[in-house]
């Protein structure tokens, strides 16, 4: 039986706020303008900035239950990864037209930064932008991110990247990922 969610849409990036995410060198930066944007918790350590539609919303929430029951199911677990993730978003996307989130998060093969766009499509990053201006943003985010900055430069790059598209003004959330201390950095 197919699932009631394929058969709604995400909305689309004129309605949704703006998204950043930036990996530095202490972990992962997530911003959204929460005006049509929200950061979703998945799992420990895993989150998706996604729009706040019911698309959206129902689908990182079913998401997130199905990392929870797979974390249960098998023994000496240690959380969900974002492989997988990342494979529960793909399926439920595969059929999506106008899909736009980014996925984040560090595992035990490290730190994550992905974008899923419609039809399943996965990218990964060092940074990304999308929603409400996010050519504009992404065009900020190609010349000033720099491998290996720190957490203050990136929180400073990402809330800098989120008033490129912040036309409304709209208040900004942010959430940081940070490696965990004692794993190589490589």
């Amino acid at each position: 039986m197919a699932s009631p969610l394929a058969t709604l849409e995400p909305s689309n990036s004129s309605a949704t706020g703006s998204m950043v995410g930036v990996i530095f060198d202490g972990g992962i930066i997530l911003a959204v303008t929460m005006s049509g944007s929200l950061i979703y918790y998945l799992d420990d350590r895993i989150y998706c900035c996604a729009s706040t539609s019911g698309f959206d919303r129902d689908a990182l929430l079913d998401t997130a239950s199905k990392l929870e029951d797979m974390s249960h199911l098998i023994s000496g677990f240690k959380g969900a990864t974002v492989a997988q993730a990342l494979e529960l978003l793909t399926k439920k996307y595969e059929n999506a037209e106008g899909a736009e989130l980014i996925l984040a998060g560090e595992d035990v093969s490290g730190l994550h930064l992905l974008t899923v766009k419609s039809f399943g499509a996965q990218t990964r990053v060092s940074y990304a932008a999308l929603g409400a201006g996010a050519d504009e943003v992404i065009e900020y985010l190609k010349h000033a991110w720099q491998n290996g900055m720190n957490q203050r430069n990136a929180e400073r790059l990402a809330r800098k990247a989120l008033a490129i598209g912040n036309k409304n003004r709209a208040k900004v959330d942010v959430c940081f990922i940070f490696r965990r201390f004692g794993e190589d950095r490589s």
